[in-house]
């Protein structure tokens, strides 16, 4: 597959590339990426490369991971990362620390979810999530893109080694927002005060 660009209202969604390198190794050296992410830890330069290199133009060739940064302008520096990943339609992402807190993530996501369930990836009905628990920040993107909150029987997310499972909060997006998505996230958001990892 080929890469596409997608336009919001703020942001411009485009291939992160080569040129990225240092910006995606500054953020991914958030403390906070350690404890809620599965990128490599610590994160180096040689990890940024083999990411932007690598792995993004080969996943989206195969159609396995589609992989976009978020600019503010075409061209602009990359303030952050958002994917959809097979072979469930996973949606990933995080956000640069200094560039959290203005819903723009939310903005992202929800353009992702509306390209992917438009026809964007053929045959896709439904758009999943999760993070670790207790990842306010990434549950609340995923609230304000629509997704309802679900307890799967295996509520986990691998760890970064793949050897074990961590607790996970789990969601789903279809292409009309179920009117049970706000109320779902009410026992994991209500009562938590936000960290921004994404």
């Amino acid at each position: 597959m080929r890469p596409v660009g997608i336009r919001t209202a703020r942001l411009v969604l485009d291939l992160p590339v080569p040129a990225d390198a240092d910006l995606v190794t500054r953020y991914c050296q958030d403390p906070l990426f350690e404890q809620y992410l599965t990128t490599p830890w610590p994160y180096s330069r040689a990890d940024a490369h083999a990411f932007l290199g690598e792995h993004v133009p080969e996943s989206w060739a195969s159609g396995r991971e589609l992989t976009w940064a978020l600019r503010r302008v075409e061209g602009g520096p990359l303030l952050g990362v958002i994917s959809v990943r097979d072979p469930k339609r996973e949606l990933g992402f995080w956000m640069g620390a200094e560039n959290r807190g203005l819903g723009l993530m939310s903005e992202a996501a929800t353009a992702v979810v509306e390209w992917t369930l438009g026809g964007g990836i053929r045959g896709a009905t439904t758009v999943f999530w999760r993070a670790v628990e207790g990842n306010v920040a990434s549950a609340s993107v995923a609230r304000a893109a629509g997704f309802r909150r679900i307890e799967p029987a295996d509520a986990t997310v691998p760890t970064r080694d793949g050897t074990g499972t961590l607790p996970a909060w789990h969601a789903v997006r279809e292409a009309s927002v179920d009117p049970r998505a706000r109320a779902s996230w009410d026992a994991v958001l209500a009562t938590r005060r936000a960290v921004r990892p994404r």
